[in-house]
């Protein structure tokens, strides 16, 4: 009956049951081209502030995060990188006693599939965050970096179009007080260039050559219709 509560938990923070190993590494997907990128023992997995699952060997691929939980437990879990909202480094240790690895994820799409129609659940409004704590926490900035690199490699494309769209709108203030140096002169250059009228020299001839070219076209004609009325002696100069 834990276990199975165990299991619902996980679904509720976003991680997938995963058993696919041989000889103690993760099966990749190698249709999807994927790839291990490193892996890190004895990382205990938290999920929300206090359901601790044990420590494990976590797997970090070019799609994936993979655990894979001790011999005694012999439980993995996994969650695409598509699937991990956000990840940062958390020193708060009120949940974790350590330094770790802060994610909050998307609840798996099984996670209310066992849930009995109209029975409530309790952990149905539970914020999905999970905590990585690896026991040796001088690995903690690496294991942030291969995370964030690995992430990159998985963008949204709902966040892709809309960084296309915010390249033509920034606030100012905010472009200096995070950008300092060269790195602020050269996006100001930037945005710059992006509001710059092309240059054209059909633009600059007309101003030595055809003085008169913008002149209002209305005005024009109704000078010239005003001028036909008046006699000859005091209409002006053509």
């Amino acid at each position: 009956m834990a276990a199975a509560q165990q299991d619902i938990h996980a679904a509720h923070f976003g991680l997938e049951d995963f058993s696919d190993f041989s000889d103690g590494m993760p099966v990749l997907d190698e249709d999807d081209e994927e790839e291990l990128a490193n892996s890190y023992p004895s990382v205990a997995v938290i999920l929300g502030s206090s359901h601790d699952l044990g420590t494990g060997t976590l797997f970090i691929t070019t799609r994936r995060v993979i655990w894979q939980g001790d011999a005694g437990s012999r439980r993995g879990l996994y969650a695409d990188f598509q699937n991990i909202n956000m990840h940062a480094i958390s020193n708060d240790q009120s949940a974790a006693r350590k330094p770790c690895i802060y994610m909050q994820l998307e609840p798996s799409t099984s996670a209310f599939a066992d849930t009995a129609e109209g029975e409530a659940d309790d952990d149905e409004d539970i914020t999905p965050e999970v905590r990585l704590v690896p026991e040796d926490s001088s690995k903690l900035e690496e294991l942030f970096q291969t995370l964030c690199d690995c992430a990159a490699l998985n963008p949204d494309p709902q966040d892709a179009d809309a960084e296309e769209d915010a390249e033509f709108y920034y606030n100012e203030e905010e472009v200096r007080a995070g950008a300092r140096g060269e790195e602020r002169t050269a996006m100001l250059d930037h945005f710059d260039s992006l509001l710059q009228a092309p240059h054209s020299a059909d633009m600059e001839e007309p101003a030595e050559g055809d003085p008169d070219r913008f002149e209002d076209a209305e005005e024009t004609e109704h000078a010239e219709s005003h001028a036909d009325g008046l006699p000859h002696s005091m209409r002006p100069e053509q």
